[in-house]
């Protein structure tokens, strides 16, 4: 990505994305101030935005290799409309956060920073962005989904998953570092049902994918593409989708015809 790059959003408005620094930080501040309360907890998960959390929030020194995009306004210098980052977890894996000013919410700014985002994640060798995500904020969800995310850990009780895209295309692979058989597991719903919970019991790497047209702009890359690293590169396929569903039927016959041997039964 250039240094300074500008883009017309689709309500007329223009901002300039760049890298941020350290005389970046004071403008993050100031955002997640203006941020609405409704807005601060979708993002943080946290209440008031007190002067010292926000500023411990806006460090962008910390962790090592975090790397942070800002959208500047271009008709207000000084500042920021949204900000993205991302830190590095492990070997090919990173955290990434968005935050969008309310009144720039719904104008394709989001997609721009996610798109920065995974550009820089590639070229930086992480293959996997990580995002924890509450189940109510369905612009997040929304935005996550032309990626193919898959749910990478339970979901907690406090309803907020763990979702995984891939930074280079397609579907997310899995991490090297596994030890357990890789168990993809294709079911709508979002909180462990009792046979995943006894393939995690047992040691399994369990990893699960809601499938086509759970979410808007959502379709399955192994039927529309013949690739899905998820599937190809699973021990076991555990299939629960709702068979009278077209495109979910799609998928189970394209599981059929090429690995019927890793299909649970």
């Amino acid at each position: 990505m250039a240094v300074r790059a500008q883009s017309h959003l689709k309500d007329g408005r223009t901002v300039w994305l760049h890298g941020a620094g350290p005389a970046d930080v004071p403008a993050i501040a100031r955002l997640f101030t203006e941020l609405s309360k409704e807005a601060f907890r979708s993002r943080f998960q946290a209440g008031q935005p007190t002067p010292d959390l926000v500023s411990g929030l806006a460090r962008i020194d910390s962790p090592p290799g975090t790397v942070c995009v800002v959208a500047a306004m271009a008709a207000e210098p000084g500042r920021l409309a949204a900000e993205a980052r991302y830190v590095p977890m492990g070997e090919g894996v990173a955290e990434l956060a968005l935050t969008v000013l309310d009144s720039y919410q719904g104008a394709g700014l989001g997609r721009l920073l996610l798109g920065a985002l995974a550009e820089r994640a590639s070229g930086s060798r992480i293959e996997r962005l990580r995002a924890v995500v509450s189940l109510s904020n369905a612009r997040m969800l929304h935005l996550l989904a032309p990626y193919g995310w898959v749910l990478a850990e339970p979901t907690d009780d406090f309803s907020v998953a763990c979702l995984e895209i891939s930074a280079t295309g397609g579907m997310p692979g899995w991490p090297a570092a596994g030890t357990g058989r890789r168990v993809l597991v294709e079911q709508r719903g979002w909180f462990d049902s009792e046979r995943v919970t006894a393939l995690r019991s047992a040691g399994d790497d369990v990893r699960q994918c809601h499938g086509p047209g759970w979410l808007a702009g959502r379709s399955c890359p192994l039927v529309t593409s013949g690739r899905c690293r998820l599937a190809e590169e699973a021990d076991l396929i555990v299939p629960l989708l709702p068979g009278d569903d077209e495109d979910c039927a799609a998928v189970l016959e394209a599981h059929r015809r090429r690995w019927p041997h890793r299909l649970a039964q």
